[in-house]
């Protein structure tokens, strides 16, 4: 895991460890993480919302984390594997094929570069909108990576650069924010393992909405696509909490200092190789 055990969020960082096998070494090394991710998770949702987010529908001010209470919903629908296409099986047999050899290949996240998108929605941490004219802007703590989604464009200015997290523009259908981004440079992936070419577009569509247990929800569907990569646009429904709990009782307004530089433990080699420390 190459954040820093200092720095990352703690429930995220077991979370992710978890995911690649590594949670007995976690708990190794501070079991005080683990036992304060358990609380959380034991914590009743109500928790979350000491105080109510704007009433305003379109107004997202404040900070929102991935919900482990997805199923309140009434959601519970899995989300489907991708579908690739034969270009696409081809990177995905590659990386996996150097993966089971030993030699994982780099991605932007293992260089401690922006995630890109939409691994960024994707990543277990809490994100902070703001407002400013024209723009909503959207601060991750992972990276610290932040996102301007240009309400006063409908499309990129001509010679935009092609960056991690791309270029988005956004509109308003209702009460649905409706984001497109696009522009991205070729060193990220969907996911972990779901590689991309460079027409890849992510269209996301962001709802906000009280669920069943009377706390509000941020609903964000996510879609992929890219037609040399994938046979068939990927998507993917996510469910964020209001965590004015959070924000209350983090002093740096409820996103804490992420180093991923600090104490990187899968720094790629000069062949852009991972071997994990």
């Amino acid at each position: 895991m190459q954040r820093s055990p200092k720095t990352m969020r703690a429930g995220a960082w077991i979370a992710a460890l978890t995911l690649m096998g590594l949670a007995g070494a976690a708990a190794a090394q501070d079991l005080s993480i683990l036992e304060r991710m358990q609380a959380e998770d034991k914590a009743p949702p109500k928790s979350f919302e000491p105080t109510p987010p704007p009433s305003d529908p379109r107004d997202f001010t404040g900070v929102w984390e991935v919900s482990r209470f997805a199923k309140t919903q009434g959601d519970t629908a899995s989300t489907p594997e991708p579908e690739f296409t034969a270009m696409g099986l081809a990177e995905v047999k590659r990386l996996a094929d150097s993966e089971a050899g030993g030699r994982v290949v780099a991605d932007a996240g293992t260089q401690c570069f922006p995630h890109g998108m939409p691994r960024l929605t994707f990543s277990p941490y809490p994100i902070r909108f703001t407002y400013m004219p024209g723009k909503i802007v959207m601060l991750h703590e992972v990276n610290h990576n932040v996102r301007i989604v240009h309400m006063d464009r409908s499309a990129p200015p001509p010679g935009t650069p092609l960056t991690f997290l791309g270029y988005t523009v956004g509109h308003w259908e209702g009460n649905t924010l409706v984001t497109v981004t696009d522009h991205m440079n070729d060193q990220t992936r969907i996911e972990a393992n779901v590689p991309r070419g460079p027409k890849l577009k992510v269209t996301e569509r962001w709802t906000k909405a009280k669920n069943i247990l009377g706390t509000t929800d941020l609903a964000v569907t996510v879609t992929a696509e890219d037609v040399d990569f994938l046979a068939k646009p990927w998507v993917r429904r996510l469910y964020f909490a209001y965590r004015s709990d959070v924000e209350r009782d983090i002093p740096s307004e409820g996103l804490v200092e992420y180093s991923c530089e600090e104490n990187n433990r899968n720094a790629p080699g000069a062949d852009h190789i991972v071997t994990a420390k």
